[in-house]
Parts: structure tokens; C-alpha cells; sequence
């Protein structure tokens, strides 16, 4: 493989300079609207689940404010449970990526010790 030549008197590699990848979400599914305006609000602005959970806060907020009886009630007793599995589903994943973390954390500190005791 041959080097490459470029203005600037460097040689360069194919596939050798920066490499930069988006990580946004890819919207695969149907759905109304036009995907250049949902990119740009998913990148820039708050992530679908983001936007739901702001609006989740809101309904439950006003809800609180208003006496709601039969069906209207059971309604917002769903959407409170279904607010706090979404809390501890995301204060379990938390905690996963904590165990993560701590387990890293001693790998490096016995690969760090096992190299100091070699030098």
C-alpha cells in the first residue's frame, strides 16, 4: 500500500486521518412528519424519550391539581405506574453501568500493580 500525497507535505494512508461516526438515532420505522426536522430535533434539542418524559411530568403535575374520579382516574394511575417503572428501569440500568465501572476500575488497578511489580 502506497502512501497518499496531499498538500500539505504529509503522507497519509487511505482511511488513516480522523474518522468521525453520528450516533443519533436512525428512524426506521413509519412515521408523519418530515425526518430532516426530526433529526435535527433529536440531535439539537431532547430525545424522544426526553420529550415524553417532560410531557409525562406535565400531565401528572396537572393531574395532581384537578380531582379526577373513575376512569379519568384509573388513566392517570397508569400513567403514574408507568412513570415510575421508567424510573427504576433507569436507575437499575445505572446501576448496571456503576458495577461496570467499579469492575473496570479493579481490572486497571491489578493490571496497573502487575505492571509496576515487572518495572
Amino acid at each position: 500500500m502506497f502512501p497518499l500525497y496531499n498538500v500539505n507535505n504529509t503522507y497519509e494512508f487511505p482511511l488513516s486521518g480522523d474518522v468521525t461516526q453520528g450516533i443519533s438515532p436512525v428512524f426506521s420505522y413509519r412515521y408523519e412528519g418530515i425526518p430532516e426536522i426530526e433529526y435535527e430535533v433529536t440531535t439539537t434539542v431532547a430525545s424522544p424519550g426526553k420529550q415524553l418524559g417532560k410531557l409525562t411530568e406535565a400531565v401528572l403535575v396537572i393531574a395532581k391539581k384537578l380531582d379526577f374520579d373513575g376512569e379519568d382516574l384509573e388513566k392517570i394511575k397508569e400513567l403514574t405506574e408507568l412513570s415510575e417503572k421508567i424510573e427504576t428501569a433507569k436507575k437499575d440500568a445505572l446501576d448496571k453501568l456503576r458495577a461496570r465501572r467499579d469492575q473496570i476500575e479493579k481490572r486497571i488497578t491489578k493490571l496497573e500493580k502487575e505492571a509496576y511489580d515487572k518495572a
